[in-house]
């Protein structure tokens, strides 16, 4: 008993440090244009590296288990950012999109894995590995950049909504990828092509379905009350990632996605008194943006302790340096390579805006899941993991300022 006691105390001092981090986090950087993402990241590095240095017994790893990120926070973190996509606005970006969430994703996989698998010399399928999880991009820390200047929509809908289907798509390639990595599966370049596609086209109507079938019943109910929208969308977001993943074996992430959206689209069409509406409305969004900090602040800090457990020293500079460099290059590659077979079609983006997009590629949440979500006993974990964190911390550090001195000095 006195054990048990001991272990609930623990995880309750555990979870207020955490939730003081972020709040405080959060707090005091406000102003500023590097995300809190990056600030609790760090810490959690420093929480590592003071672990593996000063061992205590009573203190957490906060090394989290792959099924908690899969099951429990990945679903929250897609809801939470496909709620503010508006679908008539995506459809008419769908080509643009579409190409980069798509294709953008496996080019950049490969223009990141590549270099990485040759720096470390390990086979190729490793280092895509790693190449797919960093592909997966962050629309809320671009989005918080963005709230300080005024931006076209048409820009803001393109960079948040390839954000949101990036995250979709990249983690059909890393499961694809990881199911070869790990000896489960035997290559068929074909077959492949074909559970990619699949995973993808069929996770749409699945997602689509579900959320309109949970704003039907929250329309037909007409209930004023902030808890019966909460409980809906909880609902809403495990049901469709639980049945595409577990039954139909398709993508959650894209099915959580479309549900979130067709769900306060067909919402938003049935609305009758306006202001109770925005009260509920208030009530849902500060829920959702709460979830949103907790489980982004879960993953950075896991990342971080779990990084600075590891030996950094195990880990060459040049591998750090070649990932930071291929990162870089591979989002130029694909914007601007992208924006102009793009042209071709009908979908021109500016110059001004290639370089807005190149600039936003931030990687955050997703590629923090991802790379979690390797096995322990995978060989490349803890090299993967301080790569991956060093890519993450140049495109929140770096990128932003840069993102913020280019929309100071030119007319979007």
């Amino acid at each position: 008993m006195h054990n048990n006691s001991h272990f609930i105390l623990m995880a309750i001092i555990s979870i207020c440090c955490l939730l003081a981090i972020f709040t405080i986090a959060k707090h005091y950087t406000k102003k500023s244009f590097i995300p809190s993402d990056a600030w609790i990241l760090i810490a959690g590095i420093i929480y590592g590296i003071t672990l593996k240095n000063f061992h205590h017994e009573d203190l957490p790893t906060f090394n989290l288990d792959p099924d908690i990120i899969v099951l429990v926070i990945l679903p929250l973190l897609i809801f939470s950012s496909g709620r503010l996509i508006n679908l008539n606005f995506l459809k008419s970006e769908s080509i643009t999109i579409g190409f980069f969430a798509t294709i953008g994703v496996v080019a950049t996989s490969f223009l990141i894995g590549l270099p990485i698998s040759w720096i470390l010399g390990i086979p190729l399928i490793h280092g895509l590995l790693i190449g797919a999880a960093a592909a997966a991009t962050d629309p809320a820390a671009v989005a918080s950049i963005f709230h300080n200047f005024t931006i076209p929509e048409r820009l803001s809908l393109v960079v948040e909504g390839e954000s949101l289907f990036n995250d979709g798509t990249t983690v059909v390639l890393f499961g694809l990828i990881g199911s070869l990595a790990f000896g489960e599966e035997v290559f068929d370049l074909t077959g492949s092509l074909a559970v990619f596609v699949w995973a993808i086209v069929a996770a749409l109507p699945l997602g689509a379905v579900i959320g309109w079938l949970g704003s039907f019943v929250a329309n037909h109910w007409q209930e004023k009350h902030v808890s019966y929208d909460i409980s809906i969308t909880l609902i809403i977001s495990y049901t469709a990632f639980l049945i595409a993943e577990d039954l139909l074996h398709v993508s959650g992430v894209i099915a959580v996605l479309m549900a979130a959206i067709t769900f306060y689209q067909c919402r938003d069409n049935k609305k009758e008194s306006v202001s109770e509406d925005k009260n509920i409305d208030n009530g849902v969004n500060d829920f959702w943006e709460y979830i949103a900090l907790i489980a982004n602040g879960i993953l950075f800090f896991s990342l971080g302790a779990t990084t600075g457990l590891h030996d950094f020293s195990d880990v060459p500079t040049i591998a750090v340096a070649v990932s930071v460099v291929s990162l870089v290059i591979a989002r130029c590659a694909v914007i601007y390579g992208g924006s102009g077979i793009l042209a071709i079609v009908g979908r021109k983006l500016s110059m001004q805006w290639q370089h807005v997009l190149v600039l936003g590629g931030l990687r955050g949440a997703v590629s923090a899941a991802l790379i979690l979500m390797i096995p322990h006993d995978y060989p490349h974990r803890g090299t993967f993991l301080c790569l991956i964190v060093s890519m993450i911390i140049f495109t929140l550090i770096i990128q932003p300022v840069m993102l913020k001195h280019y929309l100071k000095n030119n007319v979007i």
